[in-house]
């Protein structure tokens, strides 16, 4: 849904959905009962949903085991020691953060590739 014409969208992830329907969607996908055509036409309800997702797990994706590591990584000043820094945090993550950040990188990748 982001994906088909989440670009045209002024500020998706900044623009708040209404309340109600952020809620209604969240409670559809932990149902796993989702109505897609009815979220279709609002990119920022699925937006809002994909931020409340990411700020409501038990732990952040990037680990508080690893905070340290990323801080002083993004302080490196030489883009490709920076960058060799950052890989080198992301090898240390648990798998399966590893595969939701990659996930999520994607797709918003394709965000700025797909054309509505």
């Amino acid at each position: 849904m982001l994906l088909e014409c989440g670009m045209q969208e002024e500020g998706l992830f900044r623009v708040a959905p209404s309340a109600s329907k952020l809620k209604k969607l969240k409670a559809a996908l932990d149902c796993c009962v989702l109505d897609v055509q009815e979220y279709s036409a609002d990119p920022h309800a699925i937006a809002g949903a994909l931020k409340s997702y990411l700020r409501e797990l038990p732990e952040p994706l990037m680990t508080f085991e690893l905070y340290d590591e990323w801080i002083q990584a993004s302080n490196i000043q030489e883009q490709d020691k920076r960058l060799q820094a950052l890989w080198n945090a992301c090898e240390k993550l648990p798998r399966a953060n590893h595969n939701n950040i990659r996930n999520n990188v994607i797709e918003i990748q394709l965000l700025y590739i797909v054309p509505c």
